[in-house]
């Protein structure tokens, strides 16, 4: 161990690192570098290094899994030791010793960490000295852990009462109401006096106090100095952990044979469904259906597909990729409008009516093939392993809207390459909420409220939960829905904010305020989710679009309801919400091809920052493929293009793809096949030989977010001088063992400047 203290006069920053030999989990293989160069090594030692490689090879069966070892050494806490006898000898020519565990996952049940001749990983923590820790600080750590039981409050839960559980749920026979509140109550059938909601939620008044405080301390001078400043040492300790660690990461990754990036799981958690398509796969799929369906009939008035492309102007020589203008260019940057025509193909709405929705003359037909067509490639595994989470739209402008959707969904198609239902092993659905309530008032010319449109909503989803019998449709289709997802133009003028009820005030308003919104969506979900976790259904998550643009306060809602969300690239505009997402892991999934077209450059897109440098659990995702991708992988080429201008390396898009189903909503049990079985645990618990990331970046990753956590408490409780004398103490420690460390292994010191700092 080799301990580096790096002094300055006021404050003393130390950086402790401590680093050994660079061990695979699985192969335990040496890394050279650390001790000398390549070409300084002893030629039998690189013989040795060959026949450990070899030894381990045989390990693995031809499936890639790796035989059983009845010689490992397995503790609770830790991970097997499988070391080939390539590799004792190699330890023992190099003088460690072979029988070592590799490092714990988690602190041992005793509390004692196991002793190591030899480290596998690098550590690097950030300490300060006198004077670096403030009164100021301590009041940012309290701000801090203010906000973060605002999040509890809402989305952990513990603001919310339900007086119902599995086992009175299941047999109570309940009923709904949609109050003048805006949120659904839900009584049992024999209160008929309306007096004991039994699932109650935050009110509308108290989420806007608490929002208005999350907004205040999150502005405040000492919270932004402290994120920024904990953030920048969060940027150097990934440096500093790239720059010694890079090559053992490397060569770690490169023993977990059996796998590769290509083989490991990733999700697509953000894709639309009007454009998972590609431009390719849509233009292709338009030809085949007029070459061989032409005389379909395909409108209300009786037209047929070709009578369509006639009475446009159009025949077989238009069925181009750029004639269908389907593809994003300059003319969609900041220009949401624009961005919204392209959809459309031939900027022809009837058009996208016909082939990219469900409510039209073929019953949405075209749309299912479609669809089918995108599904089959991840089913089948092309170029990757992958997995999608596609969004389907419900406006809430019709009471029957959830009725039409599952009926389409469900259908048993006949038609088409890939005939059956538009359920798949490799998608999850979610249901987008696209926040038109503007479109929906004035279309209702003012007579209908905000009300109305919750009403449409949620209620039919109440309805299916709690009379699934009369309603089998919506009750199947909500078995396959794991989240609801809310988008719109959060670049839009908003209305000054006015408290107020939605099913009378929000008559004449133009626009709610986003956050009210997200207010309401989050309040039924909840409620709708307590309730059927009584009935043993399934539950959804609330994973709205956010931070693509706008005010950046709006991510300041989503921080409070959400569990993961869309975008959030506008969180490097605001350190103080940065730092909030990044302590309690709060999921972004970016798509910079979209970001690039829409509202922001590759050159400038925080991705690196946000992900790389700071640890924030970030995934990538397609957005709109129809838009924005040249090839039929569109999630392969969003991780290609990432990985060219963000400097990637393999480690950091195989965490990437691990993220992606953290994110998700596929079931526990995928979920432990993709990452491991004690996932759930925290990352240094996953499955190295299934998501390709070594522990020595998982280790990494979960200490530092230990540590910030740590500094966060201890801060916030008064005990600042306390940190700084343990900090101090630590300081004068690292110093004397390095000195001892010096001064014990060499009888001839040479001098060399500033040796009296020893």
């Amino acid at each position: 161990v080799v301990l580096f203290p790096i002094a300055y006069r006021k404050p003393i920053l130390i950086l402790i690192i401590q680093y050994g030999t660079s061990s695979s989990t699985s192969a335990h293989k040496f890394n050279s570098k650390t001790m000398a160069e390549d070409d300084s090594i002893p030629e039998p030692i690189l013989k040795l290094r060959k026949k450990s490689a070899a030894t381990h090879l045989r390990n693995f069966d031809s499936s890639g899994e790796e035989r059983a070892n009845n010689n490992d050494r397995k503790r609770p806490h830790e991970e097997s030791n499988n070391v080939g006898n390539g590799s004792k000898l190699l330890c023992q020519e190099i003088g460690l010793e072979s029988n070592q565990d590799p490092p714990a996952r988690e602190r041992p049940a005793d509390g004692n960490w196991p002793q190591r001749e030899s480290l596998s990983f690098t550590r690097s923590l950030v300490f300060y000295g006198n004077g670096s820790i403030t009164p100021e600080h301590e009041t940012a750590a309290k701000y801090i852990e203010e906000a973060r039981a605002l999040r509890k409050k809402y989305f952990v839960g513990d603001g919310v009462k339900c007086q119902l559980n599995t086992e009175n749920g299941k047999s109570n026979k309940c009923e709904y109401v949609f109050s003048s509140t805006g949120v659904c109550e839900i009584y049992d059938a024999s209160d008929f006096r309306r007096t004991n909601n039994l699932i109650t939620v935050p009110s509308l008044e108290s989420f806007v106090k608490d929002y208005q405080r999350l907004v205040e301390v999150s502005s405040s001078g000492a919270m932004r100095s402290f994120s920024f400043q904990r953030l920048q040492l969060l940027d150097s300790a990934f440096k500093m952990h790239t720059t010694i660690n890079g090559s053992a990461e490397d060569e770690a990754q490169s023993g977990l044979l059996g796998t590769d990036f290509y083989r490991t799981m990733k999700v697509d958690n953000h894709i639309h469904l009007a454009a998972a398509a590609s431009a390719k796969q849509f233009v292709n799929f338009v030809r085949d259906k007029l070459e061989n369906e032409g005389d379909t009939v395909v409108t209300e008035d009786g037209q047929t597909l070709k009578e369509v492309f006639s009475a446009a102007g159009l025949d077989s020589e238009h069925l181009t990729i750029d004639a269908f203008n389907v593809l994003a260019d300059y003319s969609v940057y900041q220009r949401f409008d624009n961005f919204n025509s392209k959809y459309s193909p031939f900027r022809m709405a009837q058009m996208r009516k016909i082939f990219l929705k469900t409510d039209n003359h073929i019953e949405g037909r075209y749309f299912a093939e479609l669809t089918k067509i995108v599904l089959a490639r991840h089913e089948q595994g092309k170029g990757h392993k992958s997995g999608a989470e596609m969004r389907l739209s419900i406006y809430g402008m019709e009471r029957n809207e959830w009725l039409q959707l599952s009926k389409w969904l469900l259908r048993d198609w006949q038609t088409g390459d890939f005939p059956g239902n538009m359920l798949s092993s490799h998608n999850r659905w979610l249901v987008q909420v696209p926040r038109l309530w503007r479109v929906y008032h004035k279309k209702g010319k003012g007579t209908v409220s905000f009300q109305d449109m919750l009403e449409n909503l949620f209620g039919p989803l109440f309805e299916a939960t709690l009379f699934p019998e009369e309603h089998p449709e919506v009750a199947e289709l909500l078995k396959h829905i794991v989240g609801f997802d809310s988008v719109d133009d959060e670049g839009s003028l908003e209305m000054s904010y006015i408290c107020s009820r939605p099913s009378y005030a929000h008559t004449f308003l133009r626009s709610l305020y986003r956050h009210t919104q997200l207010y309401y969506l989050w309040a039924n979900i909840e409620v709708l989710n307590k309730l059927r976790k009584t009935k043993g259904l399934n539950t959804f998550a609330f994973r709205p679009h956010a931070g693509e643009t706008g005010d950046t306060m709006h991510l300041a809602a989503t921080y409070m309801l959400c569990s993961s969300i869309n975008h959030g690239i506008n969180l490097d505009k605001q350190v103080s919400l940065q730092y909030l997402y990044y302590l309690d892991q709060v999921g972004l999934s970016v798509s910079p091809l979209s970001n690039n077209f829409l509202f922001r450059k590759i050159k400038s897109n925080p991705f690196p920052k946000l992900f790389k440098s700071r640890g924030l659990n970030v995934a990538l995702s397609t957005d709109d493929p129809l838009l924005f991708h040249m090839s039929d992988d569109a999630l392969l080429e969003e991780f290609s293009v990432a990985r060219a201008s963000f400097d990637l390396s393999m480690t950091d898009i195989s965490e990437i793809a691990r993220n992606s189903v953290y994110q998700s909503g596929f079931e526990d049990h995928l979920k432990k096949e993709w990452l491991g079985v004690n996932y759930k645990k925290g990352v240094t618990h996953c499955d190295e030989h299934k998501t390709h990331v070594p522990l020595i970046r998982a280790k990494f990753r979960a200490e530092h977010l230990a540590l910030e956590h740590s500094m966060v408490i201890l801060l916030a409780r008064g005990k600042g001088k306390t940190v700084l004398k343990d900090m101090m103490k630590t300081f004068g420690e690292a110093r004397n063992a390095n000195r001892s460390i010096l001064f014990e292994n060499m009888t001839d010191v040479p001098s060399f400047p500033e040796q009296n700092q020893l």
